[in-house]
């Protein structure tokens, strides 16, 4: 059965720039390997559970960490490959429940979420500085609320915040949020907002206008920029860099097909890149994937993951990617160790080391870094 999809009319540009990526992506990845010397996987696990790196910086990896048959999630960081567990236990309570996680790293600085006890069991932003002990409350200007802390570049940190009322229920869509670790100053970016990601004085994420749309803020709820590319059906930015943002646009694709049934449309996913506009949208998509996902960005590379036709949520279904300078992909999945089925990548760092998770068949996830061979 031949199947086509015709591509999102976002403008000729974005689409000839679109069509010339998806031919380059899948015929000049070989000679891309092959001009890479390649990549060693560092397996950050010790034992079989549910780990994830979350971000890398200077060489030092944060996460989080999950042994079975619980899967309680506690906020790691690893300093190479020496492990530190940060989970917070006189912050958040010593109850086997309880729950941490670390998001972001950037100049010694941690960032990331836990709940338990202490917390009335709601979940709270924190920040660290290298250990446990050093666990810190982000707090909002709000009376009853919920934190997340999701990026951070040292400075500036971002996430959410959610009010509730005193008997737990939710009172708002939540509030995109920034701090400053330097003055302590708090900033509501918006509401029916979420931020994702921060550097340089720029902070990235996305607010709900009848659908997700990403968006751009420098420091203020004034200062927003919707960057929602033309005819996308949502959209959503993952990470800055400082100069350029990336995350994800789905458009309704109307598919071509020979089947009995005919035409139909469907939902696709592309990895997009801005520079600062709405017009500046630049789709990265890989042609070898049905999705692909981008997650964070540093100088010329790109992180995320491409998502094949097999079964949706399959171990094999992800393939963790990293985009050059130019726009060409390479599958990381080429280089797991025996045993590992798929990936995902979810940060880049300016030495190139890419930070994720990968899979075996069985679903059991390792937390992984990936050094390029240079």
């Amino acid at each position: 059965m031949n199947k086509a999809h015709t591509l999102p009319s976002n403008s000729s540009s974005l689409l000839a720039r679109l069509l010339a990526l998806g031919t380059l992506a899948a015929t000049a990845a070989v000679s891309h390997l092959g001009a890479q010397t390649g990549y060693t996987v560092v397996d950050l696990s010790t034992a079989g559970g549910f780990d994830s790196a979350a971000d890398t910086s200077a060489g030092v990896t944060v996460g989080s960490t999950a042994t079975r048959p619980s899967l309680v999630t506690r906020a790691a960081l690893w300093n190479g490959t020496t492990y530190s567990d940060l989970h917070p236990t006189a912050l958040l309570g010593s109850s086997t429940t309880a729950r941490s996680t670390a998001t972001s790293v950037a100049n010694g600085v941690q960032v990331g979420s836990g709940l338990g006890p202490n917390t009335s069991n709601r979940m709270v932003g924190l920040v660290w500085r290298g250990t446990a002990e050093s666990a810190a409350t982000l707090l909002a200007p709000f009376a009853t609320y919920s934190t997340t802390a999701l990026g951070t570049d040292g400075t500036q940190v971002v996430g959410s915040a959610i009010g509730f009322a005193r008997d737990g229920t939710t009172t708002d869509a939540g509030h995109a949020m920034l701090w400053d670790l330097a003055t302590g100053a708090v900033v509501d970016l918006g509401l029916s907002a979420q931020a994702l990601g921060v550097a340089g004085g720029q902070q990235v994420g996305q607010i709900v206008k009848g659908t997700v749309n990403a968006a751009l803020w420098r420091g203020t709820s004034k200062s927003l920029v919707v960057l929602h590319p033309k005819n996308a059906t949502s959209s959503s930015a993952a990470a800055t860099d400082g100069v350029r943002q990336v995350g994800t646009s789905i458009y309704d694709v109307r598919i071509r097909s020979e089947a009995a049934n005919g035409n139909h449309n469907a939902l696709f996913t592309y990895a997009t890149v801005w520079s600062g506009t709405a017009t500046s949208a630049i789709i990265i998509h890989d042609g070898r994937f049905r999705h692909t996902y981008a997650t964070g960005v540093s100088g010329p590379n790109i992180s995320g993951y491409g998502a094949d036709n097999s079964a949706l949520g399959t171990p094999a279904y992800y393939h963790a990617l990293v985009w050059d300078a130019n726009g060409v992909a390479t599958d990381l999945n080429a280089f797991l160790p025996a045993g590992f089925v798929g990936s995902q990548a979810l940060s880049v760092d300016s030495a190139g080391y890419v930070s994720g998770y990968m899979m075996t068949a069985t679903g059991e996830r390792h937390a992984v870094v990936w050094i390029p061979n240079l």
